[in-house]
């Protein structure tokens, strides 16, 4: 927005970076269920291609590619089924790997019951701390103010159009307000007088001492069924995966009874791992909407309130699209993508399209 001359405040209660984004594994693919989710990330994958060019700092993206193990039929007929959807939209590199082939690019995995797997190389990992700076530092030379330490506290509308903001440092006068907050975007949309459909979820994350076993070329490599993944982080390995019976909450402290599990999963899954040593730990939130997708635009009920939330784990890796996208939106009443599928009407209509490629 900076680059197209709009003036920009950004108020973060905390420090940019500090809360989802700062504790996110970094993982950035292409491989959804759903076209449009795939049709966006393919955007993002190009601008962080292109990062250190456009935005002069770098992302320290690395396309090790990501691969999605397969351990139950329908699992594999529903990949099946996005890989040629994945073809048809122009991610040509996706392909189907077989279980042998899936030992030899990742030697310590047990695929015993792995049935297929899919693999995309311009898949990978970036590094959420350096794309957070290289934004921040680009959008305060083109004039855009980045306030840290400022809680938002209410939002004013009058005759059913924004007016302005109330913080912890005095009112801001505005007629357009952007939702970003994650998985704090129902209470800012609160404050709105609207009901957002974000809830706030724990993630865990580990890593491991130093472990040669997995070689820093080893891709991100999803076990489906069970959530669990890992990728080389440093000279060690990042490990994660979803509780899937615990509810919303906002705790992020380290619930270490499950961590034992995960570790007991990736034993199972990678034995080679059972004798890794933890070196640090830490959860943090994913902001999770009823079809596990992103709320992106207006929201028509309060003239001047936009969202940009809601992307349910996929946020870091679908943000420089859905910015670019969002902005082409506001100032050209069109974006190069139909982002129409992410807007915040499709919950008043019913018939939600789940994103089924969520770990």
């Amino acid at each position: 927005m900076a680059r197209r001359k709009v003036d920009v405040l950004l108020l973060e209660r905390a420090e940019l970076g500090s809360q989802s984004t700062g504790k996110c594994a970094g993982g950035v693919r292409q491989q959804f269920s759903n076209e449009p989710n795939v049709r966006l990330q393919r955007m993002s994958v190009g601008m962080l291609e292109r990062f250190e060019e456009e935005v002069g700092h770098p992302a320290d993206f690395r396309q090790i590619g990501y691969l999605f193990l397969l351990t139950q039929p329908e699992q594999v007929e529903d990949f099946r089924k996005n890989l040629e959807m994945w073809h048809r939209v122009g991610l040509a590199d996706a392909r189907w790997v077989n279980p042998d082939e899936a030992s030899r690019m990742v030697p310590v995995l047990n695929v015993e019951d792995v049935l297929g797997c899919t693999f995309c190389p311009t898949d990978g990992i970036a590094s959420p701390a350096d794309v957070t700076a290289g934004y921040a530092a680009a959008a305060r030379r083109l004039g855009a103010r980045l306030q840290e330490g400022v809680e938002v506290l209410g939002i004013d509308v009058a005759d059913g159009r924004v007016q302005g903001v109330r913080t912890s440092r005095g009112d801001v006068a505005t007629r357009l307000v952007f939702n970003c907050a994650g998985p704090w975007a129902a209470s800012i949309g609160r404050m709105a007088g609207l009901e957002v459909p974000v809830l706030p979820f724990r993630r865990h994350i580990a890593v491991t001492d130093t472990f040669p076993a997995v070689s820093r070329t080893t891709p991100m490599t999803v076990d489906f069924h069970t959530s669990f993944y890992f990728h080389p982080e440093g000279d060690g390995v990042l490990l994660g995966m979803s509780d899937r019976d615990e509810g919303p909450g906002y705790s992020t402290d380290v619930d270490w009874d499950f961590l034992e599990r995960m570790f007991e999963t990736a034993a199972a899954r990678a034995p080679a791992l059972a004798s890794a040593g933890m070196k640090t730990a830490w959860a943090g939130l994913y902001e999770s909407t009823p079809d596990h997708q992103a709320i992106l635009g207006p929201l028509p009920e309060v003239e001047g309130l936009w969202c940009a939330a809601g992307y349910s784990g996929h946020g870091f890796m679908q943000a420089p699209a859905a910015a670019l996208l969002l902005t082409q939106l506001l100032l050209d009443k069109s974006s190069e993508i139909d982002i129409s599928p992410f807007g915040f009407e499709r919950f008043a209509r019913g018939g939600l399209v789940r994103e089924k490629n969520v770990i």
